[in-house]
Protein backbone atom coordinates (compact mmCIF):
# COMPACT_ATOMS: atom_id res chain seq x y z
CA UNK A 1 0.00 0.00 0.00
CA UNK A 2 2.09 3.28 -0.75
CA UNK A 3 1.54 5.67 1.18
CA UNK A 4 0.56 5.96 4.79
CA UNK A 5 -1.77 3.80 7.03
CA UNK A 6 -5.25 6.08 7.86
CA UNK A 7 -5.24 7.07 11.92
CA UNK A 8 -7.71 4.89 13.49
CA UNK A 9 -10.80 6.66 14.54
CA UNK A 10 -12.30 6.73 17.98
CA UNK A 11 -15.98 5.10 17.48
CA UNK A 12 -19.28 5.92 19.43
CA UNK A 13 -20.17 1.95 20.31
CA UNK A 14 -21.86 1.19 17.28
CA UNK A 15 -20.45 -2.19 16.16
CA UNK A 16 -21.61 -5.44 14.01
CA UNK A 17 -21.39 -8.43 16.54
CA UNK A 18 -19.70 -10.49 13.93
CA UNK A 19 -16.86 -8.44 13.88
CA UNK A 20 -16.20 -9.84 17.40
CA UNK A 21 -16.59 -13.52 16.31
CA UNK A 22 -14.78 -13.42 13.34
CA UNK A 23 -11.20 -13.68 15.02
CA UNK A 24 -12.24 -16.40 17.42
CA UNK A 25 -13.56 -18.56 14.42
CA UNK A 26 -10.67 -17.36 12.40
CA UNK A 27 -8.37 -19.05 14.80
CA UNK A 28 -10.63 -22.52 15.74
CA UNK A 29 -10.93 -23.20 12.45
CA UNK A 30 -7.32 -22.96 11.62
CA UNK A 31 -6.57 -24.96 14.63
CA UNK A 32 -8.81 -27.58 13.79
CA UNK A 33 -7.44 -27.31 10.08
CA UNK A 34 -3.96 -28.47 12.06
CA UNK A 35 -5.41 -31.17 14.38
CA UNK A 36 -7.43 -33.00 12.24
CA UNK A 37 -5.34 -32.82 8.24
CA UNK A 38 -1.77 -33.06 9.33
CA UNK A 39 -0.60 -36.66 9.51
CA UNK A 40 1.78 -37.54 12.28
CA UNK A 41 1.71 -34.85 15.29
CA UNK A 42 2.68 -36.72 18.17
CA UNK A 43 0.59 -36.10 21.45
CA UNK A 44 3.41 -34.06 22.94
CA UNK A 45 2.66 -31.61 18.89
CA UNK A 46 -1.01 -32.09 19.93
CA UNK A 47 -1.03 -30.70 23.26
CA UNK A 48 1.56 -27.73 21.77
CA UNK A 49 -1.14 -26.49 19.40
CA UNK A 50 -3.35 -26.83 22.52
CA UNK A 51 -1.76 -24.12 24.15
CA UNK A 52 -0.99 -22.56 20.75
CA UNK A 53 -5.01 -21.98 20.56
CA UNK A 54 -5.15 -20.84 24.20
CA UNK A 55 -2.00 -18.18 23.76
CA UNK A 56 -3.68 -16.69 20.64
CA UNK A 57 -6.83 -16.43 21.87
CA UNK A 58 -5.75 -14.57 25.26
CA UNK A 59 -4.14 -12.48 23.38
CA UNK A 60 -6.43 -11.47 21.09
CA UNK A 61 -9.12 -11.28 23.49
CA UNK A 62 -7.00 -7.96 24.19
CA UNK A 63 -7.61 -6.99 20.70
CA UNK A 64 -10.82 -7.64 20.17
CA UNK A 65 -13.06 -4.82 19.05
CA UNK A 66 -15.27 -3.34 21.21
CA UNK A 67 -17.60 -2.84 18.51
CA UNK A 68 -17.84 -1.88 14.69
CA UNK A 69 -18.37 1.25 13.49
CA UNK A 70 -19.91 2.37 10.00
CA UNK A 71 -16.82 3.86 8.06
CA UNK A 72 -16.70 7.66 8.07
CA UNK A 73 -18.15 9.47 5.50
CA UNK A 74 -15.25 10.76 3.01
CA UNK A 75 -14.48 14.56 3.70
CA UNK A 76 -14.94 16.78 1.12
CA UNK A 77 -12.45 18.10 -0.85
CA UNK A 78 -11.68 21.80 -0.09
CA UNK A 79 -11.41 23.74 -3.08
CA UNK A 80 -8.23 26.13 -2.58
CA UNK A 81 -8.77 29.83 -3.73
CA UNK A 82 -5.93 31.70 -5.58
CA UNK A 83 -5.89 34.95 -3.71
CA UNK A 84 -6.49 37.73 -5.97
CA UNK A 85 -4.83 40.72 -5.16
CA UNK A 86 -6.72 43.73 -3.90
CA UNK A 87 -7.35 45.87 -7.37
CA UNK A 88 -8.14 49.96 -6.08
CA UNK A 89 -10.62 51.28 -8.54
CA UNK A 90 -10.39 54.84 -9.12
CA UNK A 91 -13.49 56.47 -10.18
CA UNK A 92 -13.42 58.30 -13.33
CA UNK A 93 -13.20 62.18 -12.44
CA UNK A 94 -16.49 63.99 -13.37
CA UNK A 95 -15.91 66.37 -15.97
CA UNK A 96 -18.24 69.33 -17.03
CA UNK A 97 -18.93 68.25 -20.37
CA UNK A 98 -21.64 69.60 -22.99
CA UNK A 99 -23.21 66.71 -24.88
CA UNK A 100 -25.46 66.99 -27.71
CA UNK A 101 -27.54 64.91 -29.38
CA UNK A 102 -25.59 63.24 -32.73
CA UNK A 103 -28.35 62.83 -34.78
CA UNK A 104 -29.31 66.92 -34.15
CA UNK A 105 -25.78 68.05 -35.27
CA UNK A 106 -24.78 68.73 -39.40
CA UNK A 107 -22.96 65.74 -40.87
CA UNK A 108 -19.89 67.59 -41.61
CA UNK A 109 -19.21 69.05 -38.16
CA UNK A 110 -16.65 67.85 -36.41
CA UNK A 111 -17.36 66.53 -32.68
CA UNK A 112 -15.46 64.95 -29.65
CA UNK A 113 -16.56 61.56 -29.30
CA UNK A 114 -15.67 59.36 -26.66
CA UNK A 115 -14.45 55.82 -27.14
CA UNK A 116 -15.02 52.94 -24.76
CA UNK A 117 -12.77 50.00 -25.32
CA UNK A 118 -13.67 47.07 -22.56
CA UNK A 119 -11.39 44.92 -21.18
CA UNK A 120 -11.45 41.81 -24.06
CA UNK A 121 -8.52 40.04 -23.09
CA UNK A 122 -6.96 39.15 -19.53
CA UNK A 123 -4.31 41.56 -19.74
CA UNK A 124 -5.81 45.00 -20.57
CA UNK A 125 -7.71 47.33 -18.97
CA UNK A 126 -11.13 49.13 -19.56
CA UNK A 127 -10.16 52.22 -21.68
CA UNK A 128 -11.70 55.62 -22.38
CA UNK A 129 -10.04 57.50 -25.85
CA UNK A 130 -11.58 61.46 -26.87
CA UNK A 131 -10.64 61.32 -30.46
CA UNK A 132 -12.28 63.92 -32.80
CA UNK A 133 -14.31 63.17 -35.75
CA UNK A 134 -17.12 64.14 -38.38
CA UNK A 135 -20.56 63.85 -36.98
CA UNK A 136 -21.66 61.30 -40.13
CA UNK A 137 -18.84 58.80 -39.10
CA UNK A 138 -20.65 58.51 -35.48
CA UNK A 139 -24.45 58.62 -37.29
CA UNK A 140 -23.83 55.93 -39.81
CA UNK A 141 -21.21 53.64 -37.61
CA UNK A 142 -18.52 53.64 -40.47
CA UNK A 143 -15.49 53.77 -38.05
CA UNK A 144 -16.94 49.87 -36.78
CA UNK A 145 -16.54 48.23 -40.02
CA UNK A 146 -12.58 49.37 -39.83
CA UNK A 147 -11.77 48.20 -36.87
CA UNK A 148 -9.69 44.87 -35.98
CA UNK A 149 -7.85 42.93 -33.91
CA UNK A 150 -4.48 44.33 -34.51
CA UNK A 151 -5.27 47.93 -34.51
CA UNK A 152 -7.05 47.24 -31.22
CA UNK A 153 -3.98 45.40 -29.89
CA UNK A 154 -1.64 48.42 -30.52
CA UNK A 155 -4.04 50.57 -29.13
CA UNK A 156 -4.00 49.01 -25.70
CA UNK A 157 -1.01 47.81 -25.15
CA UNK A 158 0.24 51.43 -25.87
CA UNK A 159 0.45 54.39 -23.05
CA UNK A 160 -2.97 56.68 -22.83
CA UNK A 161 -1.36 59.65 -24.37
CA UNK A 162 0.58 57.36 -27.73
CA UNK A 163 -2.77 55.23 -27.82
CA UNK A 164 -5.48 58.62 -28.08
CA UNK A 165 -2.91 59.50 -30.95
CA UNK A 166 -2.59 55.84 -32.59
CA UNK A 167 -6.76 55.98 -32.73
CA UNK A 168 -7.28 59.64 -33.56
CA UNK A 169 -4.55 59.25 -36.44
CA UNK A 170 -6.40 55.93 -37.14
CA UNK A 171 -9.78 57.60 -37.51
CA UNK A 172 -8.14 60.66 -39.80
CA UNK A 173 -7.25 57.84 -42.31
CA UNK A 174 -10.57 56.36 -42.48
CA UNK A 175 -11.95 59.41 -43.11
CA UNK A 176 -9.92 60.20 -45.93
CA UNK A 177 -11.04 56.63 -47.05
CA UNK A 178 -14.71 57.71 -47.02
CA UNK A 179 -14.35 61.61 -47.98
CA UNK A 180 -14.66 61.85 -51.99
Amino acid sequence: MAGRMKKLVPTDGNWIPESRRFPLELIASVMSGLRGDVEGVTPKESKSLRVLQRTWAQKLANRLPESNPRPPSPKRRRLRAKKKAAQVVIPPAVEEREEDNIFEVEDSEVVRNRVCIPRLRAHWKLRYFEIMMPAFVIKRGLLNEHFNWEIVDRIMEAPDEQATALLQEFVDDVVKELTP
